[in-house]
């Protein structure tokens, strides 16, 4: 069991395929959730998001129980980048709208905008690094992936102004970890309140 677990392993590294190029471009755009928060009161943010979360857990039930709206979901919204987790479950972009608007709600501004920053980039750094030249496997996904989450992750809280470095630095670390170990949460929900959390608590 153990030699079948790391040869799919080993043969899930080492290529991007089209869905998951797809799945990191529409990642990139959610770039737009902080940089506007980044502009705008956090009422307003949280109004936009509350819409749009509420959109987004409409239609992912709707598919699971309404044989039309599974019909158009899979032809015209995001069956076609779905994970085969998702197609029983809801989308991780549904958990990535929760996150996001419970982050902005909890947290203040810097340290909301930076953990959504590091689950965006980090996360689609880990992705492309551990599935373009990831060669260590390690909990179903890639060495190689975990340190180029870290890095990227490290770099924001570093440039990002007026942020507590080294909460920020432990944030990483913490994000890292979570990215990661094996859970059955999905981390689009656990990285950014993880690592808010961890820069709240530590920087006081």
């Amino acid at each position: 069991m153990l030699l079948f677990y790391t040869l799919r392993t080993e043969q899930s590294v080492g290529m991007i395929s089209k869905v998951e190029i797809t799945r990191k471009i529409v990642h990139l755009v959610t770039l737009s959730i902080p940089i506007a928060y980044a502009l705008m009161a956090k009422e307003t943010a949280l109004f936009i998001l509350l819409l749009l979360f509420l959109g987004f857990l409409s239609v992912d039930l709707l598919r699971h129980y309404h044989s039309g709206m599974a019909f158009l979901f899979r032809k015209y919204f995001l069956g076609t980048v779905l994970r085969e987790k998702e197609k029983a479950t809801l989308m991780g972009s549904t958990y990535f709208l929760f996150s996001t608007l419970l982050t902005i709600l909890l947290f203040p501004k810097p340290i909301a905008i930076v953990s959504i920053l590091i689950l965006i980039l980090a996360d689609t750094s880990a992705a492309l690094v551990g599935k373009g030249i990831g060669k260590i496997p390690i909990f179903g996904k890639t060495l190689e992936g975990s340190v180029a989450f870290f890095l990227c992750a490290l770099l924001i809280v570093w440039i990002y102004p007026n942020l507590d470095r080294f909460s920020g630095s432990l944030a990483a670390l913490g994000a890292t970890v979570i990215e990661v170990l094996p859970t059955r949460i999905d981390d689009n929900l656990t990285i950014p309140l993880i690592a808010a959390a961890i820069m709240l608590f530590v920087a006081g």
